[in-house]
């Protein structure tokens, strides 16, 4: 596939690709959703630049739920409501008559990251960025729902939005994220969801762009959160012998933790362990009484996750009897790996490659390595659910950035192709 660039910053696409069809049946009837997004893409960009340009942290993210909420009552929704917190869930209703309900998720918050782009709608918000594409996420599934209200007809059922505060959130204070409590809230039901999709952006290089990259399974680690505090007894530095040091203690714990991975997983099961804070002590010549440090372990199987955390109590123990020192040890469950439904993702990579072309989906052989809690929404209510990876190269089209860096930014053509893609996999799957 082949992506040209004009001045105004669109884009268009060789036959061969991405886009390539324009007209196709789904549910025996014609549908035409290039010529759609095409026709709203300048308007949903400048919602993106908004969107981008006024960033709000976990839990706060008040304009941004006001300003989809004035959006998707603008483009006829069916209904549409506050939920938990600045969460918003609305329904439309399919032509056709009754049917199965398919759930569509967008997460709003961003990150508290300092914007370094130097793009014209940079965050005017200090020390808050976008940095995750999640104003990317709000503005496809907008410019979905849009045509979904003006494509009615050509579905029965109902698709479901759910645009969900503080995915982000996931703290050592709090490791709940927005999805656990947009399902307690009931988004799932009423109508009861039969299926739940959704898509996140993915840093990719231009002869990448634009596709959708999915994996059946497990398709992103999952990850609990450790706090160790090891209370030991202070006294001089000349005379260690009348102590129990703690930045020691706390030292041998760190090293052996490494073993977990190295000795007691399966070593065809991948396991991370990051300590990524420490701190103790208060002079150079006074043995510490006190030590505390904060590590993440992420895995990509329950088996795996049993394993760190029985070895990483019994090694606490094993320091507290070595060091004379007493290691308290919070662990706290993050969020769970992301499975995708098989069946899911074969109607997903059916219709992409049917709708948007060959070139559109790319499988991938191996999870990511990072964490996300949509996991929640199909493991909390056993809902078929699938997540896709949706590549996009740098607004800048400069070198690669990571996600949360603060030069990531992507490029608003992937709007089109998410939206397309969102819009063609509902109407299929509400089809079937």
């Amino acid at each position: 596939m082949k992506v040209h660039i004009n001045s105004k910053n669109t884009c268009t696409y060789q036959t061969n690709g991405i886009y390539s069809t324009t007209v196709k049946e789904i549910g025996g009837e014609p549908i035409m959703f290039k010529e759609t997004v095409e026709k709203y893409y300048p308007e949903m960009k400048a919602i993106r630049e908004d969107i981008h340009r006024h960033p709000e942290l976990s839990y706060k993210e008040e304009r941004t739920s006001a300003l989809i909420m004035e959006k998707l009552k603008e483009y006829g929704v069916d209904s549409v409501e506050r939920t938990w917190m600045t969460g918003l869930v609305a329904l439309i209703k399919g032509g056709k008559g009754e049917g199965k309900c398919i759930a569509i998720r967008a997460d709003m918050d961003a990150l508290p990251v300092t914007e370094e782009t130097g793009v014209e709608f940079a965050s005017e918000n200090e020390g808050v960025m976008h940095a995750c594409g999640h104003d990317m996420h709000i503005t496809i599934l907008l410019t979905a729902a849009r045509i979904l209200c003006e494509n009615r007809d050509k579905f029965p059922g109902s698709v479901k939005l759910i645009f969900q505060p503080a995915e982000e959130a996931a703290s050592p204070s709090d490791t709940t994220g927005g999805a656990m409590h947009m399902v307690e809230y009931g988004c799932m039901e009423n109508p009861h969801v039969d299926a739940i999709i959704a898509l996140h952006m993915n840093p990719a290089t231009p002869d990448h762009n634009c596709q959708f990259a999915i994996k059946k399974g497990v398709i992103t680690s999952g990850f609990d959160l450790y706090r160790f505090d090891v209370h030991g007894k202070t006294a001089h530095g000349s005379q260690p012998q009348n102590g129990n040091d703690a930045i020691l203690a706390m030292s041998q714990l760190i090293v052996l933790l490494q073993q977990i991975v190295s000795r007691n997983t399966d070593p065809l099961k991948t396991a991370i362990l990051s300590v990524g804070t420490i701190s103790g002590g208060s002079r150079v010549n006074i043995i510490p009484d006190y030590a505390t440090a904060g590590g993440c372990f992420r895995y990509y199987d329950n088996e795996t996750a049993k394993v760190i955390r029985e070895n990483t109590f019994a090694i606490a123990k094993g320091v507290e009897t070595l060091s004379g020192c007493k290691v308290d040890v919070q662990a706290l469950t993050g969020y769970a790996c992301v499975e995708n439904d098989d069946k899911l993702i074969d109607l997903i990579s059916e219709t992409l490659t049917e709708e948007l072309g060959e070139n559109s989906v790319v499988w991938l052989d191996e999870p990511s390595s990072g964490s996300e809690d949509f996991s929640y929404y199909g493991l909390a209510t056993g809902t078929p659910a699938a997540l896709m990876w949706l590549n996009c190269e740098q607004y800048t089209g400069e070198e690669t950035y990571a996600l949360h860096s603060s030069k990531c930014i992507f490029k608003p053509e992937a709007i089109k192709a998410g939206a397309e893609g969102f819009v063609s996999i509902a109407i299929k799957y509400l089809n079937s």
